[in-house]
């Protein structure tokens, strides 16, 4: 004869949600597209602040000494803040946004309408004070000069990958408004091989770029004006800026295109 027995182990019965703590804010659709949008333009290594997404006013940036990227989700209302790689890929890996996010002290609780709930505080209780604010938006007062910016297309990305996406490459590439010119090593020590291939621009001169920087504008932007500097571009959700780096004295030949 089969009997049933109810199961009162403490562990079988359903978890109650931790209670959110601190003040509410609602967040709009588009806040964790705009942190994946900018993920991958942080830098794996180097300096703290360039692995983290600042939000700073209201909009989301990557900021660092070779490209600065502002998105605008929208409505956005929460104070100040920085996120990580790790809380960017968790808050995507949920693959719906969070409706509202509770802010207390160091710490940010989202919470999803049907009741999930993610907890995240930063590795130390500093945050972005108004020193970060003034920086980005001084950046885009004085530099932001868009006048005549040439659209990017699909089939510019695959080229420009194509040519530069090499690790083997040196970490800077040139142009001059109608080529792209790249180096390679012959003996691991030297940068002694130029490649030059056709890439026309509104460049007035010749311009050198770090080479990865160079190759996330390309990734994001929708209009590029190479005639500033720093180059300013446009994407769907926002401007960049891409940081000239010091002109040096053994500037690539772009006499002839490679075959």
């Amino acid at each position: 004869m089969l009997q049933t027995f109810e199961n009162t182990r403490p562990y079988a019965q359903p978890l109650s949600p931790i209670e959110a703590k601190g003040e509410r804010y609602a967040l709009p659709p588009d806040f964790v597209n705009g942190l994946g949008f900018l993920r991958p333009l942080l830098s794996t290594k180097g300096q703290w602040l360039d692995t983290q997404v600042h939000l700073l006013n209201g909009k989301l940036y990557a900021l660092t000494n070779k490209l600065i990227v502002e998105h605008d989700p929208g409505g956005l209302e929460l104070p100040n803040w920085w996120f990580n790689s790790k809380t960017i890929r968790t808050l995507e890996a949920f693959q719906a946004p969070p409706s509202e996010v509770f802010v207390d002290g160091v710490e940010l609780c989202f919470r999803w309408c049907d009741g999930q709930a993610y907890h995240v505080r930063p590795l130390h209780d500093l945050l972005p004070g108004d020193g970060y604010q003034r920086a980005a938006d001084d950046a885009f007062n004085r530099f932001w000069c868009f006048d005549q910016g040439g659209e990017v297309v699909e089939e510019t990305r695959r080229y420009i990958r194509k040519l530069i996406n090499d690790k083997n490459l040196a970490p800077d590439i040139f142009i001059d408004g109608q080529a792209i010119a790249s180096r390679a090593s012959s003996n691991g020590k030297n940068w002694t091989l130029e490649s030059s291939d056709p890439f026309p621009t509104n460049a007035t001169r010749i311009m050198r770029f770090d080479r990865k920087a160079f190759l996330d504008m390309i990734r994001v932007a929708d209009e590029i004006d190479f005639t500033a500097s720093p180059v300013c571009f446009r994407h769907a959700h926002g401007r960049g800026l891409l940081i000239e780096r010091t002109a040096t004295s053994d500037t690539p030949d772009f006499g002839s295109f490679d075959d």
